[in-house]
């Protein structure tokens, strides 16, 4: 009856379990990256996850207790079948979308190459009688390690979309089940090949086998540890250039709507929220008025004051429109000498206190060293225009001061078909 070193079948699931979260997050980061910048991560994955589970299975055969030794040629060739099956497998895996031919394409590859390591790894031994298969145990190891490839690289994708702390959880939980199953290959497949009592390893081979115990293991954590330490921080600092960028993003779209003399709206601003509010399904049912403010001598002032200078004025005058404005108004700069308000629900008699202090405009915004001298205009939706073309036109129109809050003189658009109003005739 053969006996297992228990430290050692311990140390072999520790070394699975580390090669099962190596290859689960190599294969989240290749997902992650294109082009030329795939390659470096491909290599690096296939290496550390073939040479986990390369070292899982010579620790796991360091268990039995019997003397080895290995042929080096053999077992070299049993690490790069690992290796070239875990790069191949994270390869396919790792593509943006992936259908089932492909899918089982990763899988048999990825199974293959465990299986061929495996079995590689035991005739490496060159025993002096040959081995003998139990065909049972041979088709249930097999099936294991197409079992357990699958599970490992479906899990890699599904895996992906999980947000950052469940994403790490959900890895070493996939990790420690998907260990089990690799061992679960490793000793049924010892179990499948066998050899009879009393065979002895080749007195040629080159390898010990006490070096392919906990030395083998230790050495292996320890590269499996450096290769996702290395990995974790890349994807800490792509995570914190992404995050930049997109920052940098919202500033650049902020700065394209905005007017960098006064930090208002600017034009394209003004023109974006009239077409929003005009979209809406029951934009009818919430008139609004679109008011028009603009600095009369503005060239004047400009020329006086010097650029700097004026922009400084620019803003106090913002300012002091915002506070004649309450908030719920939408103000805007829309050329270099004009604003405009959007009076949502303008009726509303709250406004009128506004309405009065704007049309006193001239008065309020300006000194006798400096003053301002203001025109004026207003449209109303929907009485005026349904087109945002058509209601700043209407607004640009001159009218005298007294006329802002005032629509009862506001003339509708003959274009316009209102509600229960009918074209005919």
């Amino acid at each position: 009856m053969t006996h297992y070193d228990l430290s050692l079948v311990i140390a072999s699931y520790v070394v699975a379990v580390l090669a099962a979260y190596t290859a689960l997050f190599f294969g989240a980061r290749i997902g992650s990256v294109r082009g030329g910048k795939r390659l470096p991560w491909l290599v690096t994955g296939g290496l550390a996850m073939g040479t986990g589970v390369w070292t899982m299975h010579f620790v796991g055969m360091r268990a039995m207790d019997m003397a080895m030794t290995f042929d080096a040629g053999m077992t070299v060739i049993s690490w790069l079948a690992a290796v070239l099956a875990s790069g191949i497998a994270l390869h396919i895996i790792g593509r943006e979308k992936i259908g089932t031919g492909l899918f089982a394409a990763a899988t048999l590859m990825m199974s293959g190459g465990i299986v061929v390591m495996h079995y590689l790894g035991m005739y490496a031994m060159r025993m002096s009688a040959p081995p003998v298969f139990d065909g049972v145990w041979l088709v249930v190891s097999i099936a294991i390690a197409v079992a357990a490839s699958a599970a490992a690289l479906g899990v890699s994708r599904k895996i992906r979309s999980l947000p950052g702390s469940r994403v790490t959880v959900a890895r070493f939980g996939a990790a420690l089940v998907m260990a089990a199953a690799i061992c679960g290959m490793h000793y049924t497949g010892m179990l499948a090949m066998t050899f009879p009592e009393g065979a002895m390893p080749a007195a040629d081979n080159g390898l010990r086998g006490d070096w392919m115990g906990i030395p083998l293991a230790l050495f292996c954590v320890a590269l499996l540890a450096v290769s996702v330490f290395i990995a974790a921080f890349d994807i800490r600092q792509q995570g914190q250039l992404a995050r930049q960028k997109a920052e940098e993003d919202v500033r650049v779209a902020r700065m394209a709507f905005l007017d960098a003399a006064t930090g208002l709206p600017n034009r394209s601003a003004l023109e974006q929220r009239l077409l929003d509010t005009l979209a809406r399904e029951d934009s009818r049912e919430h008139p609004f008025a679109l008011i028009y403010l603009d600095i009369a001598n503005y060239r004047e002032l400009s020329g006086n004051l010097g650029s700097e200078s004026m922009n400084a004025v620019l803003r106090e005058i913002t300012l002091a429109i915002r506070d004649l404005a309450p908030e719920p108004v939408y103000l805007a700069r829309y050329s270099a000498s004009s604003f405009f308000l959007i009076v949502q629900d303008y009726g509303d008699p709250a406004y009128s206190f506004m309405y009065k202090r704007l049309r006193e405009l001239d008065q309020r915004i300006g000194t006798p060293a400096m003053p301002v001298t203001w025109r004026a205009g207003q449209s109303v939706f929907p009485l005026t225009g349904n087109s945002s073309r058509k209601l700043v036109r209407a607004a640009m129109v001159p009218r005298d001061l007294d006329q802002i809050g005032r629509f009862n003189n506001v003339k509708a658009d003959p274009d316009l078909v209102l509600p229960g109003q009918s074209t005919a005739g």
